[in-house]
């Protein structure tokens, strides 16, 4: 499980979206490092959802989402993806995510006899921690109940390749700035002000195998686009930093730039220590895609590798 499951019902595919084809060349280094391919078509509206597939030399895959409005449950969200590598060894996932009143909910569950580097070898060196186990079962539970509008509480677990749990609260603040006074502005006016950017910070506690500290992170999003985030775990015998950069259109219109690093000593069911440099921008009707990665495994192996992809948008489409 990654630890961005818990935004599952921001990040699922099963919302509108434009259908489109996927291409892709890979190549990772280190032990048994080699390159491959894959095409795929993505959000293609079918049974009341969206489904995504595709096909590499290394495995085949293919997922199913759908958003459901359920009242009084307001929208649920759910995902399904199955991936069989071609050397043998199944992936299979599920996630289902919805909310009550002020509360917000996410589960998630995973199932493999196939490593996740069988399947895609750049997976471990994600900003996200990915399961490297060779086999085994992955559940994890989070709620988040807001507070108020600015304040929000959040509980979570982890079980399968490292249990743990996580206690927390999650904060923010919009920054402003003072606006220069209109030509008609009258002495005692209320001075205007304009929203420069947000501040975001997160304090918590994380325990369980192998790992016990407290926690804490600020992130900050400006009017730009650009978004920094720094994360920390400090314990007795724990520590762990991560960090993140999205520098927003940098290489012109539409196009994105993100940085990210993180070294987590305290995983042992995952890579601990992963960094890459992911942008896109559009050429052609679509986008062209650059992804470099790496970093080091729990057993002391480092690994890099390289993705060049292409996405070509076939239409807008509203299904639900």
């Amino acid at each position: 499980m990654t630890r961005g499951w818990m935004a599952l019902a921001l990040a699922l595919a099963g919302t509108a979206g434009a259908t489109a084809l996927d291409f892709g060349v890979s190549y990772h280094g280190g032990p048994q490092g080699g390159g491959w391919a894959r095409v795929g078509i993505s959000d293609f509206p079918a049974l009341g959802g969206r489904v995504s597939a595709g096909l590499s030399t290394r495995a085949a895959t293919v997922g199913y989402a759908r958003s459901l409005a359920l009242p009084p449950l307001g929208v649920v969200t759910a995902r399904a993806d199955v991936a069989v590598a071609f050397a043998g060894g199944v992936q299979a996932s599920a996630r289902l995510g919805g909310s009550v009143g002020p509360v917000a909910l996410n589960l998630a569950a995973s199932g493999f006899s196939a490593p996740a580097a069988r399947i895609d070898p750049l997976s471990l060196w994600t900003f996200d921690a990915t399961e490297s186990r060779e086999r085994g079962f992955n559940a994890a539970v989070g709620a988040r109940y807001r507070v108020n509008r600015n304040l929000i509480a959040v509980v979570g677990g982890e079980f399968g390749g490292q249990n743990m749990g996580t206690v927390g609260v999650e904060g923010r603040r919009e920054l402003t700035r003072l606006l220069p006074p209109d030509e008609g502005a009258q002495p005692g006016d209320e001075p205007e002000t304009e929203t420069v950017g947000t501040l975001t910070w997160r304090a918590g506690v994380r325990a369980g195998q192998d790992v016990l500290g407290v926690t804490g992170g600020v992130s900050y999003a400006a009017e730009s686009g650009l978004n920094l985030g720094l994360d920390a775990l400090v314990g007795p015998k724990t520590f762990g930093i991560t960090g993140s950069v999205d520098a927003g259109e940098l290489l012109g219109p539409g196009s994105s730039v993100r940085l990210y690093a993180a070294y987590e000593p305290w995983r042992t069911a995952s890579t601990p220590l992963r960094a890459g440099i992911a942008a896109t921008r559009p050429l052609g009707s679509g986008e062209v895609g650059l992804n470099v990665s790496g970093g080091r495994t729990p057993d002391g192996q480092t690994g890099y590798g390289a993705r060049l992809t292409y996405r070509l948008p076939l239409g807008e489409d509203s299904t639900p």
